[in-house]
Formats: C-alpha cells, structure tokens, sequence
C-alpha cells in the first residue's frame, strides 16, 4: 500500500503519527512523509532562510529513519490557506505524484490555523486530483483516497475511535522527533515544553487507553468515496 502523510511543519508527523509511519514501513508498504511549511519562521537566533535550510535537513534525517521518502511544499509558516488556488494546485500535484491509497493529515480543529488549513487542503485536493480535467500538467490520480486523521497536540478535543500500537517502535519514533534538533530547542524556548517527553507523555497516555504501552489515535473522514470495509491502519 502507499500511503501519503502530510503534516503543516517539518516536525508534525513525527510528534503525531512517527510511530505508524514507521510501523508501515516495517511492514513493506510505501510511505511518503511530506511537510507543507519550510518552517521558516520558528528560531530565535536564525533568519528564515537559514532556519528553513536547517528544518529541511532534520527532515529528511527523520523520514530516512523511518525508511520513508521525503517531500516538501515550501510554503511559509503561517501562511497556509485552504482557499489559495496556487496551494492547491501544489497539494493536487502532490497527490498525483505519490499516488496513495491512504493518506494522513491533520484533524481539521487543532491548535493552530497551518494545521487546520492544511487539513482542509489534503480532503479537497485528494478529491480534486482524481478529475481529469483538472488541469496541473500532471495525470489525474484513480482513486478518492481514504484519510485518517491524526491526534492533536496533548489530545485536546480529540476522541480517537482506532488506535495503532507502536511500542515496539517508540525508539524509532523518539529518534525521528529528535531529529529535529532545532525544533526541539525553539518549542523549549517559545513554549517553554520538552516536545520529546510531551509526545512520550501522550503517547503513553493513548497506549494505557488501549492496552498497551505505546499507541497513536486516529479517527477516519467518514465521508463518501472515503470509507473501506477493512482496517487500513497496521
């Protein structure tokens, strides 16, 4: 199977859905993590264009210790809009090229506009990628892929209904946010949190929810064209 994740900032699926990504892989199927943001504007002690060379970089350390391929939109941070046409062209064209038969993205009502906007983005562009006349210069993709949710930062109002137990790949998962090295000191310093023990906190936290030590939480967009009759999740 291939499966596309797409997170707002370079640093978001690794917080929120590392462990299944990484599971996936393990598993032979074909991951695709893509950040929509260059994470240009998270540094106290950096210019943009330097912050975002460095958030690349960490990037692409994180998907190839998951045995994932890497992707980028290059937006600006804050700067996501669902209703940008030239946005959505970009996130057609990424759904045509990765050509997924599951895709992972934000829950549309999390804590900040980029993840929310970029939610918004993947559920009309995954559509809009399967019309042929939807012209991008690239072939429209066959299928109305499936999207799973993910968890939002410390779980606040989300209720997962499916669950993906990754305890035997929290060291994996650690090593991807860690990655991040640059992230992991801007949210101690902006935020004033260690985001490697809040994510070991709320992962831990969904695994005691299901039985396990380790667990991610999703819920699935229950739309038409976009339920399946079987688990997608590992």
């Amino acid at each position: 199977m291939r499966v596309l994740a797409v997170g707002a900032h370079p640093d978001d699926l690794e917080i929120l859905c590392g462990g299944t990504l990484a599971r996936f892989v393990r598993e032979g199927h074909e991951v695709i993590m893509c950040h929509a943001t260059k994470g240009d504007r998270g540094s106290y002690v950096h210019s943009s264009e330097e912050i975002a060379r460095i958030r690349d970089g960490e990037a692409r350390r994180a998907a190839e210790i998951a045995g994932a391929d890497h992707a980028t939109l290059g937006f600006s941070d804050s700067e996501i809009r669902s209703s940008d046409l030239e946005q959505q062209r970009a996130v057609v064209d990424l759904v045509r090229e990765a050509r997924p038969e599951l895709i992972i993205t934000h829950y549309p009502a999390d804590y900040m506009s980029d993840h929310n906007e970029i939610s918004k983005l993947v559920f009309d562009a995954s559509f809009h990628a399967t019309l042929p006349l939807y012209e991008s210069g690239k072939p429209h993709h066959d299928l109305v892929a499936p999207i799973y949710y993910m968890d939002t930062l410390m779980g606040i109002g989300f209720q997962p209904t499916e669950y993906v137990d990754v305890s035997s790949v929290i060291e994996t998962k650690i090593a991807m946010l860690g990655a991040h090295a640059s992230q992991v000191t801007w949210l101690r310093d902006h935020d004033r949190v260690d985001i490697v023990e809040q994510m070991k906190t709320t992962t831990r936290f969904r695994g005691q929810q299901c039985g396990v030590e380790y667990a991610e939480g999703f819920v699935p967009c229950l739309t038409w064209l976009r339920t399946r009759p079987r688990r997608l999740l590992p």
